[in-house]
């Protein structure tokens, strides 16, 4: 598991790349879309929230991490824009999802041996 502190630190690892708001927003609803698709309760999962880690398999994840549509993301990113979150608010959760990611696909590796 993952520490705040962690997120801290790679949220301002985002904030020092420089990178553009737009490709911040994009990103941020890819990590979403991908979490929601391999998590059950994915309604849970909002762009601009912090997330429980509590993280339940949808039972259709076969130890590989599916993959969303570009118009998946695409639909996902416009919700975020509508939003208008501030970029240091994009870069903090862009760093948590990041991290729920990764702690997704070690659960996916570890299953995909048993």
């Amino acid at each position: 598991m993952f520490t705040k502190e962690d997120v801290e630190i790679l949220a301002y690892q985002r904030y020092k790349s420089g990178e553009d708001y737009e490709k911040s927003v994009w990103y941020l609803a890819e990590l979403c879309v991908k979490i929601n698709k391999n998590t059950r309760n994915s309604l849970d999962f909002k762009p601009l929230e912090t997330d429980n880690l509590v993280i339940l398999l949808n039972e259709n994840v076969d130890g590989v991490l599916i993959e969303p549509t570009e118009e998946e993301v695409k639909d996902m990113a416009e919700v975020i824009y509508s939003e208008h979150p501030e970029k240091s608010k994009l870069h903090f959760f862009i760093a948590e999802k990041q991290l729920l990611l990764e702690e997704i696909k070690k659960v996916l590796s570890e299953n995909k041996h048993n």
